[in-house]
């Protein structure tokens, strides 16, 4: 095989979830229609950016209100209660399910979120998917952090990792990594990076198959 290993994102990636957690974003600072507009460019522009820093840098420095740890959990619980059961139940990207159903039984997969622990978890056992994945990496692990931690334990050269995510920070995290990526078009920019991008796991898995017919041709 050409990857011995796959890494994959969670939201927007696996499930069409990012428009869910955008929509909370706006209901949860909705009291707040003079700031919206400026509150949701941030939220778009750091993707890669824990929903728990996000909170402390809008309520500071755009709301400009004091921020602790009341305040976060206030925030947190409200924006939990918005997506989990939505993100429970949204759909699956085209093919992502099939995706996962074939590659488990091939490769090591991998599951990298800045989900917090808890809620991924029980978005993931909700959906019964946890037995596709060798780990499942959550908050507080950064995509990098995760990206060398699988190098690390599969003990493989870096291009026979390939990761799998729809942002363009996630691409940024392979790029520093050294690992291939393909991005999975879910209406995010990836800033004209040069690489790969596909709207449905069908396309990924048709790039992913072709690389390993080059790869066989070039032994």
């Amino acid at each position: 095989m050409r990857f011995k290993t796959i890494i994959l994102d969670f939201d927007g990636t696996i499930v069409e979830s990012v428009g869910i957690k955008d929509s909370a974003f706006k209901e949860l600072f909705k009291d707040y229609s003079q700031n919206l507009d400026e509150i949701m460019h941030y939220h778009l522009s750091h993707n890669a950016t824990i929903r728990y820093e996000k909170f402390k840098y809008i309520t500071e420095n755009i709301l400009g209100r004091s921020y602790d740890m009341a305040v976060a959990q206030t925030l947190s619980e409200k924006f939990s209660s918005y997506v989990l059961s939505a993100i429970k139940k949204c759909p699956y990207v085209d093919g992502a399910k099939d995706f996962l159903d074939y590659y488990y039984k091939k490769v090591s997969l991998y599951l990298a979120s800045i989900t917090p622990s808890q809620e991924l978890d029980e978005v993931i056992n909700f959906r019964g998917i946890r037995n596709y994945f060798k780990k499942i990496y959550a908050y507080p692990w950064t995509k990098i952090k995760v990206i060398k931690d699988v190098i690390d334990t599969e003990c493989i050269l870096k291009d026979e990792i390939l990761f799998i995510g729809d942002t363009f920070e996630d691409y940024l995290a392979a790029q520093e990594a050294g690992v291939p990526f393909v991005g999975r078009d879910s209406n995010k920019s990836f800033r004209d990076a040069n690489i790969p991008v596909h709207k449905d796991f069908i396309g990924i898995k048709n790039h992913i198959t072709e690389e390993e017919r080059k790869n066989r041709q070039n032994k």
